[in-house]
């Protein structure tokens, strides 16, 4: 008898609902802080291999630059690059002769005397 008497004791029923209560809320906290962690961590792994990717891009983009710098400093890189860009010759063209047209020799006068003879005497025609 005396153990029910212990048993439905209201004060230590209350307290046992109180600690209860306080574990339940202390697991649900504990809960949302694990979650909260786990997409910090989720996050975290996508930007690093974004960073990673950018990282990858950005090497590939200095080794590139690095050739090409390289190659402009001939003379023969200086004419392709000036080719591709002014777009003078085709490709796989190597020697470019620019050739001026010849000059044309004035025409030769083809006048004889009696048309001389005529702008003398008559200036107008």
């Amino acid at each position: 008898m005396v153990l029910k008497r212990q048993r439905g004791d209201p004060v230590k029923l209350l307290g046992r609902r109180f600690l209860l209560s306080g574990l339940i809320a202390i697991t649900v906290m504990s809960a949302f802080g694990v979650w909260n962690t786990y997409r910090k961590e989720r996050e975290a792994l996508a930007l690093k291999a974004e960073a990673q990717a950018r990282a990858a891009d950005l090497s590939e983009r200095e080794g590139q630059l690095k050739s090409d710098i390289s190659g402009l400093q001939t003379d023969r890189g200086k004419e392709t690059a000036l080719r591709e860009q002014y777009a003078l010759a085709a490709a796989g063209e190597h020697l470019i002769v620019i050739v001026d047209e010849p000059a044309q020799p004035p025409p030769a006068a083809s006048s004889s005397a009696f048309v001389e003879w005529l702008h003398k005497t008559f200036p107008w025609w």
